[in-house]
């Protein structure tokens, strides 16, 4: 197992021997050209004179109609005659019962008097502390607008 590149004698401690110079460009070989092609195109065909007049479908239209009208006037039955009758036409009347499920809505209304409960002491008590924090706070917001006025 060699740790690099092994010199030209195999030995890898000796080092490698420099590289030719640059390789002189080369001329490139002359091929010779294929004859171009030349798309041919058939030439232009002449309008067919016989339907180049609108005239000419006009006249393809009505006798195609009278040929349709021949032939329905041929095969309408060989005088055979369709029987209709005149009269009331005959009607019959067809009557079903559906049953539909009634809805019943029922309310219930439960009326009650109104209690009013007189608070325990110590509730009494945290509702007039609340009371007057909050009018306290009420002053200091007071007198900071007046601050702000007198200052503005």
């Amino acid at each position: 197992m060699s740790a690099g590149p092994a010199g030209p004698d195999g030995d890898p401690t000796r080092p490698t021997e420099p590289l030719r110079g640059p390789v002189e460009p080369r001329q490139p070989v002359a091929r010779p050209l294929a004859p171009p092609v030349v798309e041919r195109v058939p030439p232009p065909l002449e309008p067919d004179p016989g339907w180049s007049n609108p005239w000419a479908a006009v006249l393809a239209g009505i006798v195609g109609l009278l040929a349709g009208g021949l032939l329905g006037y041929a095969l309408r039955g060989n005088g055979e005659s369709t029987r209709t009758t005149a009269g009331p036409a005959l009607t019959r009347t067809v009557t079903s019962t559906v049953v539909h499920p009634k809805v019943v809505v029922r309310t219930n209304t439960v009326t009650s008097s109104t209690v009013t409960q007189t608070p325990s002491s110590a509730e009494r008590q945290r509702l007039v502390e609340a009371e007057a924090k909050a009018r306290k706070l009420e002053r200091e917001n007071e007198e900071l607008r007046r601050q702000t006025a007198e200052g503005g």
